[in-house]
């Protein structure tokens, strides 16, 4: 009798890795049969995670008028008695946003953490007496105004994701997404480009289950898809997306940067370092070594 991961060689889509011993085998990539004394090995991955900006979307594109327009109106609730000085370009440069040339740090606050991160980063740098931008109604309530008039329908993809997306939901991939922005916003833009339809789960930094590099999040997602965290891969661009592979023993991490010196840690394996997903489906294809 064959094992579960050697009967996926013959059932359509998601033959995606197997395990075969000796005798006739199928290529699956060609479909032909061969004779052989060699075994087959592969690593099963069923569930790919991503991250969304930076990877799935371009973060400065997508966020930086965000960014600007939240920075200036936390400047404008300063009181007016405080004598400090304190601009919307510093508090941007807090969080790795370079208001001049428009360039996002992707090891900063801004790109690797979430809202609650920005918000306990400002309050440091703000006058004592200031309101409690963690607990202001009023601030939380123009702070997601903000973000829906400046972001909403203003979504950015990071070059062709649709394509790539759609070829490994095809194949049998189940795919998640686990960012530490807020879930609505994240199933906003994942609506915008059009492809929310792809996602099995979609998890925030507000989901219930903390912000990365915590590995809950991931593990949330892996509960959802039905996959154990070895049979997946995060794909991300930050310290904080590889922290939560990390954590949560996730299969492997595949890393979105320019350049291999870009990416957010020297263990990041380099050749596991591509700089937009449409580069995955080739990447992530099953690597067959036969050995005796």
């Amino acid at each position: 009798m064959c094992s579960a991961s050697e009967e996926r060689l013959s059932v359509g889509k998601n033959c995606k890795s197997c395990l075969v011993k000796a005798g006739k085998w199928v290529s699956l990539k060609t479909d032909q049969t061969l004779d052989t004394d060699m075994v087959l090995q592969t690593q099963m991955i069923d569930l790919i995670v991503f991250d969304k900006d930076g990877v799935i979307l371009d973060l400065e594109a997508t966020w930086l008028p965000v960014a600007r327009a939240v920075a200036h109106y936390t400047v404008s609730r300063i009181p007016d008695d405080w004598n400090g000085d304190i601009g919307a370009s510093d508090l941007l440069a807090a969080l790795g946003v370079d208001d001049d040339t428009g360039f996002i740090d992707s090891r900063g606050i801004f790109a690797a953490g979430s809202f609650a991160d920005i918000r306990t980063c400002w309050q440091k740098m703000l006058p004592s007496h200031m309101i409690s931008l963690e607990h202001d109604d009023r601030y939380q309530h123009d702070v997601k105004e903000l973000v829906n008039r400046h972001g909403r329908n203003q979504t950015v993809p990071k070059g062709d994701v649709e394509t790539p997306l759609r070829q490994l939901h095809a194949q049998g991939y189940a795919l998640a997404i686990l960012t530490n922005d807020n879930e609505e916003s994240a199933k906003k833009n994942m609506q915008d480009i059009g492809v929310l339809d792809l996602f099995c789960a979609v998890v925030g930094a507000d989901s219930g289950f903390g912000s990365k590099p915590d590995p809950f999040g991931f593990l949330q997602c892996c509960k959802i898809a039905g996959v154990a965290p070895p049979a997946s891969v995060m794909v991300g661009d930050t310290m904080a997306d590889y922290g939560a592979a990390l954590a949560a023993n996730a299969g492997d991490f595949i890393c979105i940067a320019d350049s291999v010196e870009d990416r957010p840690h020297e263990k990041i394996d380099k050749e596991k370092v591509i700089s937009r997903i449409d580069q995955l489906p080739a990447l992530i294809a099953p690597q067959m070594i036969l050995s005796p």
